[in-house]
């Protein structure tokens, strides 16, 4: 088996061709997804607050 070098995206560009946009795609779906999931867990969290004091 060869071994690869660092080379290659020099070699072959094609292949790495909107590579930085698909991983700024990926990154703002993180955070946006990160961002869902707190507001969820806040919701959530205020939600069990609440009913823990009404019913105790």
């Amino acid at each position: 088996m060869e071994k690869t070098s660092g080379n290659d995206i020099a070699t072959f560009p094609e292949l790495f061709d909107g590579m930085e946009q698909f991983i700024d795609e990926q990154a703002s779906g993180l955070k946006r997804a990160c961002l869902h999931l707190t507001l969820c867990a806040a919701a959530g969290g205020g939600l069990v607050a609440y009913l823990l004091k009404t019913c105790f």
